[in-house]
């Protein structure tokens, strides 16, 4: 699937919808060794004056490994008919299965780390700062008891936003939105938004507290 490469400032989405609805893969590794999980914890914003966005790992998750040992990961996010693979994706561990064979989806090489041919979105993130929760600094204390009653905190990552990269098929039709906001008429790849765009051809939360990556 060709790829054509968006600014963060160009995405509308509804983050609720997005990542806590419809769920997101994060992934890290190359293409020699990686893995993903299914994830509906996170946020995107701006911190430290840059694009980002914060992801939460258990200490269990073998996906972590990857993402301690890189220095990049990313966000891939799918149409509704990839939710099932996702579901799978957050049922099976990558110590013990394939999931690219058990799902269908393609891994791909991106800039630092491995996504998706199937996606819609990719958001590629290098590490910024990486911190574990911890029990004491929660001023609720009931968040405790009902998110870590195995005292697992997660691990929060930050992640400055590289590269995001559309699928170029939501781009086809003429009165789609390239993801500015506005609707264009596009000619030769350019969504006519004002924004550099460079294609890609490419050939090759845990979604719920109780799932596996």
């Amino acid at each position: 699937m060709d790829f054509v490469e968006i600014q963060p400032q160009d995405l509308q989405f509804n983050p609720f919808e997005m990542i806590g609805t419809d769920w997101m893969l994060v992934t890290a590794g190359n293409d020699s060794a990686w893995n993903t999980m299914t994830a509906s914890w996170g946020q995107m914003g701006t911190l430290w004056n840059k694009p980002v966005a914060t992801i939460y790992l258990r200490p269990q998750r073998y996906t972590k490994e990857f993402v301690d040992q890189t220095d990049d990961f990313t966000l891939s996010f799918f149409g509704e008919e990839w939710h099932e693979a996702l579901e799978t994706c957050g049922s099976l561990s990558g110590r013990d299965a394939d999931k690219a064979l058990a799902t269908g989806l393609a891994p791909m090489e991106v800039p630092g780390s491995m996504a998706f041919e199937q996606a819609e979105l990719i958001v590629v993130c290098h590490k910024l700062y990486a911190q574990q929760l911890e029990e004491q600094d929660f001023v609720v204390p009931e968040l405790v008891a009902q998110n870590y009653p195995n005292k697992d905190f997660h691990t929060m990552y930050v992640g400055r936003i590289d590269h995001m990269y559309i699928a170029a098929a939501l781009l086809e039709d003429d009165e789609d939105e390239c993801g500015c906001g506005h609707e264009h008429h596009h000619h030769d790849g350019d969504c006519g938004c004002g924004h550099e765009h460079h294609e890609h051809h490419h050939h090759d939360g845990e979604c719920c507290c109780h799932h596996h990556e």
